[in-house]
């Protein structure tokens, strides 16, 4: 019976010491955590700025094109969009600058989210872009 009730308490012993954490432990979770976000949220942001610069480039793309479409059919630049038009996702609102053989389409984004450099972005009739480093 003596022997019995040592097996037991041994065994009630185990479960105790591997019932829960230390808090050494949960503090070394929780600093690899950290270490984890202090990482991953500048590139997530960097991530969703591309995200929003490129729905600016495409706006600008999507409105030369229609541009060029209604120029073959008219012989001119004029009334062939309605400015300001926002991007497709909203985060740019794009400008036109309309005469007979020339344009010039700005798209701006009034928000933080995306570099200094590319907050407006331009293209024209010739295909010149403008800043280059967002293009």
């Amino acid at each position: 019976m003596c022997h019995s009730k040592s097996r037991a308490l041994r065994r009630s012993e185990v479960r105790r010491g591997q019932a829960g954490f230390t808090l050494l432990e949960l503090m070394i979770v929780v600093a690899i955590i950290a270490i984890l976000a202090g990482v991953a949220y500048p590139r997530y942001g960097d991530a969703v700025g591309e995200a929003r610069v490129a729905d600016g480039r495409s706006a600008l793309m999507t409105l030369a094109g229609r541009l060029e479409r209604c120029r073959t059919s008219t012989h001119s630049y004029d009334d062939c969009i309605d400015s300001p038009t926002p991007s497709e996702a909203g985060y740019y609102r794009v400008t036109a600058s309309l005469a007979p053989t020339d344009y010039r389409l700005t798209a701006t984004h009034d928000g933080e989210a995306v570099k200094t450099a590319c907050r407006v972005l331009t293209l024209d009739a010739t295909g010149r872009t403008l800043p280059e480093a967002c293009w």
